[in-house]
């Protein structure tokens, strides 16, 4: 594997790279001739993960049509077949080796290219499109213009919710990317984002947008949530 300059002095940049070479090198004797990117998404590569050894979440993309994303699982399943032992979870296929650092580590996101985001279905069929590199590009954004507030606050809901409420921490941050910058150079930048988010008019909180910019939070969607349930989530972390 060809060392990127700066990797070494960043052991979670290192892991990333890592695991990319990984998987391209397990799916090259099958697959290494069709048009396929792999890239990071998730709280590693956002800057908000809690601990260095948080899952690398990556995503293996067909450069082709939606229709041709079961053809393309299968395909994919056969090839680290030979490698390792796999298997399709709810939205991600996950290898199930005892003894892998892969394995433990690394959750794969199998998609096709759908207008600049990712397409793929969920266990139960469902058709879910999402945007990674747009949330990753706007999270980078927001935290630039409050001086590393943003992320630092996701950090915070993060830690603060664990064993408290169960929440996804792709929602949190989603939630808290909608609060207005000023609001995260206050003294109090925690309890003030989720004060915000609280006193949020219920017209407007129901119509905020994921970090992306592109879906929205709230609606009947396999990847969207209750704008009711949600807002009794935040009366709890700004209790803590």
């Amino acid at each position: 594997m060809t060392t990127t300059p700066g990797l070494a002095a960043d052991p979670g940049a290192f892991l990333v790279s890592w695991a990319e070479d990984e998987l391209r090198a397990a799916i090259a004797p099958r697959l290494g001739a069709r048009p396929i990117e792999i890239f990071a998404q998730g709280s590693r590569v956002n800057g908000t993960q809690l601990a260095q050894g948080s899952d690398i979440d990556l995503v293996l993309m067909l450069h082709a049509p939606p229709g041709e994303w079961e053809g393309f699982r299968d395909d994919v399943l056969a090839a680290l077949g030979e490698t390792w032992a796999v298997r399709m979870g709810r939205r991600c296929l996950n290898v199930d080796e005892p003894d892998s650092l892969f394995g433990e580590m690394v959750d794969i996101l199998v998609a096709t290219e759908f207008h600049g985001g990712v397409f793929f279905r969920d266990s139960f069929g469902q058709p879910i499109v999402n945007f990674p590199r747009q949330h990753r590009v706007n999270g980078d954004a927001k935290d630039l213009r409050t001086g590393g507030r943003f992320k630092e606050v996701v950090r915070t809901a993060k830690r603060l919710r664990k064993g408290v409420v169960d929440v996804p921490s792709y929602l949190l941050e989603c939630l808290l990317w909608n609060v207005p910058d000023e609001v995260f150079r206050s003294p109090a930048p925690y309890r003030d984002a989720l004060g915000w988010l609280r006193r949020c008019d219920p017209a407007v909180f129901a119509g905020l947008y994921c970090q992306n910019g592109i879906n929205r939070i709230f609606g009947p969607g396999p990847d969207q949530w209750d704008p009711m349930g949600t807002g009794r989530i935040i009366d709890v972390l700004h209790s803590i």
